[in-house]
């Protein structure tokens, strides 16, 4: 036999409503998370929010909003030089991680052909393995092809990255098999098929990856350090390590900031600006 609300007491209509200390409970964890990720939030931004305050705001024997720190840190070091050496290596890197990454993405998701699991494991190797536990073997290997103190030497050990094959993989695997099917009746070869099928599907990847590998070798050290000895290879974090070596300038607080913000500021105002962008990005790729 049906029991309807009006049997039971309740109100036609009328949404059920949580018992107080139940939803007191989850008000109070809302409340407790909230507070937890701001905390975690201050405690990491504010190294960053120092640098900038020291930068902008601090100096020697004045306080106000200046641009004198930033202009006397880029004369203490040549930055021009590290910037340029940088962006070089930076988005040169970029530019041949895309496009192997891309072509042997494209390859794995799409094509059957022996050992395939094999390789895919070979790519998925490297991104567990760090670059330093074989450093010393890159290292010789530079020296015996006189690659030492060049871009192309800081370059070379990164030129191939398991983290954009596996992502264009992954992005390539979710097209539709109908998409190529319709494209080669339409009279598309296979680089056709590729460029205007594939390639717009991965755009996503591509950022998302764009992000991680220019973060990466923005703010790459040590490699950088162990094979440049002059200012016509360093990258500007390498620089900015020999601008704190100076004796002129290594305690002089206000220039180690600005020196720090000229490293930071690109990279920082690029998440600023496109944060959503890329926080999807991340969420629609990295789903290996």
């Amino acid at each position: 036999m049906a029991v309807n609300g009006m049997a039971l007491g309740m109100r036609p209509g009328k949404p059920s409503t949580l018992p107080h200390h139940v939803a007191s409970r989850r008000t109070w964890r809302a409340r407790l998370r909230q507070a937890v990720l701001w905390f975690v939030a201050c405690v990491w931004g504010f190294p960053t929010l120092w640098v900038l305050y020291e930068t902008f705001f601090a100096g020697a024997g004045r306080f106000g909003f200046t641009f004198a720190n930033l202009a006397q840190a880029w004369q203490v070091a040549p930055f021009g030089r590290y910037y340029l050496n940088t962006l070089v290596m930076v988005f040169g890197l970029l530019a041949v991680q895309l496009l192997f990454g891309a072509v042997v993405g494209f390859v794995l998701a799409r094509y059957d052909f022996p050992l395939k699991s094999v390789i895919t494991l070979i790519f998925l190797f490297q991104v567990v393995v760090p670059i330093y536990a074989v450093m010393i073997q890159d290292y010789r290997m530079l020296s015996s092809l006189h690659l030492l103190n060049t871009m192309a030497g800081v370059m070379l050990p990164y030129t191939v990255s398991g983290i954009a094959v596996l992502s264009f993989r992954q992005a390539f695997r979710s097209v539709p098999r109908e998409l190529e099917e319709a494209a080669r009746l339409d009279g598309y070869g296979t680089f056709g098929i590729f460029r205007r099928v594939y390639l717009p599907q991965a755009i996503p990847a591509a950022l998302a990856f764009a992000v991680v590998s220019v973060t990466y070798h923005w703010t790459d050290f040590l490699w950088p350090m162990i094979v440049t000895n002059t200012d016509n290879a360093r990258p500007v974090v390498v620089g900015l390590a020999m601008m704190a070596q100076a004796s002129e300038s290594g305690m002089q607080w206000n220039l180690l900031a600005a020196g720090t913000a000229i490293v930071i500021l690109p990279v920082l105002i690029l998440f600023t600006l496109a944060t959503r962008r890329i926080l999807a990005a991340f969420a629609a790729t990295f789903n290996w």
